[in-house]
């Protein structure tokens, strides 16, 4: 309670400092304030946002007081704000020379030599204001890593960060920070092992919670997501991105009523998200509750009809209760709405497949490929149709690209096995038989999607013969 009172006191003092420096200014008139005070009012309009006010503040302390090196310094900070960053960088070279041993003029230069981009220059100012910080060095290594994790140079952050929590290992932000910017260089693991070390000290952090929820379900560890967005929302029952999230989690598990659920508490906050909508259609869909699911897509489309997922969702839901002319239909209504997502293109061509609209559906699959060719489902059913319609040289060629990123992929091998037989090259159909035998025995029956006739060859069946199916 006494920082809290304390805040509320220098607030009101600063804005009393302000109210009788604007009177000045609206009375024409000149009155004195002490360096402190001149400082006070700078700082208030720099935190609110107001660098042309901080400036006339520093002209007028700069008349007041020439030789004050502290409103040169604010100066420089102000110019900084102003996005005058070099003449912010000669002001503060100018006060270095004076004050060598001020570890504020470092931190600050060092600030500069970031926006401007020269990393290794502020690093070593950095490390001259930590040489020169005393009582406050941990502190003062803190403010540090922050400069470095603004401008999302995280490895550097971590090195100044690491440095603090050796000097002081019960420094919560510090921890905090440290899992922050694990997270952001993909370091997964160790940023989970920090945030827990966080949460052991702040337990009641509801962004931390949130933060390693996150990063469980990166992980695919959503028993443990649920769990810290269970908590998050504990602390803090506003907390809406946390019910999207755990909503998300519940829906990896397969757990769609509880899905269904935490997207409705989203809803109270955000009644019109067209996505959130979708989503509880999409829910409703995978318990087969098809007019629940209905419901909810049509009324995403009512809130935003020119939101694309919500008619492919209701596409998705023809296809699905094998209404394959209307599914064709709300397809190409999301298409016309986005024409460069690969999801959608797939769906038609398999809707057009079940309307044996083979060409057609060639097409669908091959604007699928070029917009995403990595994905093996549009690799294999492209291939599946180039085979359809009699193009088996198209088919090789487009698993044998596949199978450069693949090689440990039994399913390629098996896939490829049968279009060389289509096309006549048994030998290397055998060969790729057996590479797809040598990783994964018991998926042989891939060899069927593309060449039935496998049953019945007999150098397919002597090679299973001598192959142990249960490996």
């Amino acid at each position: 309670m006494k920082e809290d009172f304390e805040d509320i006191f220098h607030n009101e003092e600063n804005s009393e400092l302000v109210n009788r420096f604007e009177e000045m200014l609206k009375n024409n008139a000149r009155y004195f304030f002490d360096v402190f005070e001149f400082e006070s009012i700078i700082d208030y309009y720099i935190e609110s946002n107001k660098a042309n006010n901080a400036l006339n503040v520093v002209q007028y302390a700069v008349q007041q007081h020439p030789g004050s090196l502290s409103i040169k310094l604010k100066k420089a900070q102000v110019l900084i704000d102003k996005g005058q960053a070099s003449q912010a960088l000669q002001l503060i070279e100018q006060i270095e020379n004076i004050e060598t041993s001020n570890s504020d003029v470092y931190l600050l230069k060092g600030n500069t030599l970031n926006i401007m981009g020269r990393y290794t220059e502020a690093e070593r100012a950095f490390d001259t204001a930590i040489i020169y910080s005393y009582e406050d060095k941990v502190e003062v290594i803190h403010t540090i890593a922050q400069s470095f994790e603004q401008i999302g140079r995280y490895k550097t952050a971590l090195r100044y960060l690491h440095q603090a929590y050796q000097l002081d290992g019960k420094s919560i932000m510090v921890l905090y920070d440290i899992g922050y910017c694990y997270e952001k260089i993909g370091q997964v693991n160790k940023s989970i092992e920090y945030y827990n070390q966080y949460l052991d000290k702040e337990p009641f952090s509801e962004n931390a919670w949130y933060n390693l929820g996150v990063l469980y379900n990166k992980f695919d560890k959503y028993d443990k997501a649920v769990e810290a967005y269970e908590f998050a929302i504990a602390i803090n029952p506003d907390f809406s991105v946390a019910y999207f999230n755990l909503a998300n989690a519940f829906s990896n598990k397969e757990d769609y009523l509880s899905a269904i659920k935490n997207y409705k508490e989203y809803l109270k906050f955000d009644g019109r998200s067209v996505e959130i909508l979708t989503y509880i259609g999409d829910s409703y869909e995978s318990l087969k509750e098809y007019d629940l699911a209905l419901k909810y897509y049509d009324e995403a489309i009512s809130v935003d009809q020119f939101f694309a997922d919500a008619y492919f969702g209701k596409a998705n839901l023809m296809y699905r209760q094998g209404k394959f002319k209307l599914a064709v239909k709300f397809i190409q209504k999301a298409i016309k709405i986005d024409d460069i997502n690969a999801e959608y293109y797939y769906l038609l061509g398999s809707t057009l497949n079940e309307l044996n609209e083979n060409l057609k559906a060639l097409n669908a699959f091959k604007k699928a490929y070029d917009l995403d060719p990595e994905e093996q489902d549009y690799v294999f059913s492209l291939s599946e149709s180039y085979v359809g319609v009699g193009k088996v040289e198209n088919a090789l060629k487009i698993l044998s690209e596949h199978l450069k990123d693949n090689p440990r992929d039994a399913l390629v091998y098996y896939r490829l096995a049968g279009a060389y037989f289509l096309s006549n090259h048994e030998q290397l159909g055998l060969d790729m038989f057996k590479n797809g035998l040598n990783l994964n025995p018991k998926t042989y029956l891939e060899i069927l999607v593309m060449y039935p006739e496998a049953i019945e060859n007999s150098a397919i069946n002597e090679l299973l013969s001598k192959t142990e199916l249960e490996k």
